[in-house]
Parts: structure tokens; C-alpha cells; sequence
């Protein structure tokens, strides 16, 4: 992989993980449910936006160094803009978009790397 701290595209970020990828579900969302700011984001939502917390977290130690590098960055660089989504009112609804979930888990996916995690 190149530069980690650049955007990746979804081929990019598949062909990181390697055939590890294969093993982890994806999620599935609606770009058109994205803010405009965000965009840039759902690739790396579709990998590690799974909602379910231990099939995320299984991805996530699957995951190669470069890449949680990466992603951990990606979601630092756009925090604002994801806050002021995921903070906003779709964040009292009891019905989600697939979209707001999958950004949502992809952030829990991104907060649960430590520091400790980023190093070799």
C-alpha cells in the first residue's frame, strides 16, 4: 500500500487487506443517505461499518497496520463533519439509516484502535 495518510479508494483499501477480506461481511448503505462531506468516507464504511460490535472487532484485529493507520486518520481528518452528522437528529430515530449505522460502526471501529495498536 502507499501513503497512509491519503483517501483510499474501496479497491485500495480490498486489496491492503488482502485475501483476509474474503472472511468479513460489508456493509451496505445508500450513498445518496451520506452528506456530500462524507462521501469520501463509505468505502471505509462498507469495510469496517458492521454493526455487530464482535464481528467489527474481528475485522479490526484482521485488519493490517497501514490500514488501521489509515482509517484512524480518515476519521480524525472528517471528525467534525461525522460529528455533526451522527450527533444530529437522525441520531434520535428509531429507525437509522443503513447509511447512519454503518458510519456509526465504522467510527466505533476507528475509536477502538489504540495507540498501542498503531504501532509495529
Amino acid at each position: 500500500m502507499t501513503d497512509t495518510l491519503k483517501a483510499l479508494t474501496e479497491a485500495q483499501i480490498d486489496d491492503a487487506m488482502g485475501p483476509v477480506r474474503m472472511a468479513f461481511p460489508r456493509a451496505s448503505f445508500a450513498l445518496d443517505d451520506v452528506p456530500a462531506p462524507l462521501h469520501q468516507l463509505a468505502p471505509y464504511a462498507a469495510r469496517w461499518g458492521v454493526a455487530d460490535d464482535s464481528v467489527r472487532d474481528s475485522v479490526i484485529r484482521g485488519t493490517p497496520l497501514k490500514l488501521k493507520r489509515n482509517l484512524k486518520w480518515m476519521v480524525t481528518v472528517l471528525d467534525y463533519a461525522l460529528t455533526e452528522w451522527l450527533a444530529g437528529p437522525e441520531s434520535w430515530s428509531t429507525e437509522p439509516t443503513d447509511a447512519y449505522v454503518a458510519y456509526s460502526a465504522m467510527r466505533m471501529a476507528a475509536d477502538g484502535i489504540s495507540s498501542k495498536d498503531l504501532h509495529d
